[in-house]
């Protein structure tokens, strides 16, 4: 597809969402519910949650189970955390998943945007899949980033040299018994909803006070001590994030649209729910009314 189609497409799809919110007196709002999550395989975040005999058969079972409530909400689209350069490997997995096939790669099973997102889109025979919304600053990229403004490359420096000042994750802790206490209660609270079924233990994980623990630990921490004078733009640079996640989302919606359901890890529902409920497009559904159906 060439640039100007691609540039004409972009401005189609915002020209649609745009009518969509004037004449939204009229138009139903589109309903959003967030699935808060722990990452099923590796990952960089420095609080990682395990739970033990996912791949059983009697987990497994209790995913099917899962699924099935998702699906009763009957997503227009599913949205996961992985950034949109990875949406045409995971079209792929998904056309392979629609035929039977299960990935060779441990990496790719061991996830849940396959365990969760591909099962529930193949449950309702999802046109789409699921779609990629996560944003990775510039820095994370490596050599694979290409800056494609001068906006671009100055944002690259100043995030990479705000991310440089970055404390170790035992500094955030160290004389800081109120971020000591939230991790305990946080572990000590997962450690007992593992002893429940799936539904239950994302019931939950998916509470108000565990995700404000999630917001706290992840996005807020670096408020607490302000080490190397950068607290407040660390915090920024996750919420900036979650911005930019937002976008994303919305870049992909349609006048259409009725329900939306976004996976992502649980540190991220707050700040997105937040945007959403002050949106007037959108109307923000708990995922607790979903699972309790």
């Amino acid at each position: 597809m060439s640039l100007n189609a691609l540039i004409l497409r972009s401005l189609t799809a915002i020209f649609l969402f745009l009518s969509f919110q004037i004449c939204g007196q009229t138009t139903p709002r589109i309903k959003v519910a967030i699935l808060g999550t722990f990452h099923f395989g590796e990952n960089n975040d420095f609080f990682s949650v395990k739970y033990p005999g996912l791949y059983t058969n009697k987990k497994q079972k209790e995913l099917d189970k899962l699924v099935d409530k998702l699906a009763l909400f009957y997503p227009n689209k599913i949205f996961v955390e992985n950034t949109p350069d990875f949406q045409p490997f995971w079209d792929k997995v998904y056309a392979e998943a629609k035929k039977g096939s299960v990935p060779t790669n441990q990496s790719v099973v061991e996830n849940e945007i396959f365990q969760i997102g591909i099962r529930l889109a193949r449950k309702i025979n999802d046109p789409f899949g699921v779609i990629c919304v996560n944003f990775q600053h510039p820095e994370q990229a490596g050599a694979a980033f290409k800056p494609k403004s001068t906006f671009d490359t100055l944002q690259y420096y100043y995030s990479a040299a705000i991310n440089n000042q970055k404390p170790p994750v035992e500094l955030l802790f160290e004389n800081n018994p109120p971020a000591q206490n939230a991790l305990n209660t946080l572990r000590r609270n997962i450690g007992l909803w593992q002893k429940k079924d799936l539904i239950n233990f994302y019931i939950n994980f998916n509470q108000q006070a565990q995700l404000q623990s999630f917001n706290y630990l992840n996005n807020l921490i670096y408020l607490d001590q302000n080490y190397n004078k950068v607290g407040g733009e660390l915090s920024a640079k996750e919420y900036y994030r979650n911005i930019k996640i937002f976008q994303n989302v919305i870049s992909k919606v349609n006048p259409y649209d009725r329900h939306l359901l976004i996976i992502i890890g649980a540190a991220h529902v707050l700040p997105l729910k937040s945007i959403f409920e002050s949106h007037p497009a959108f109307e923000y559904v708990e995922i607790e009314e979903i699972l309790k159906k």
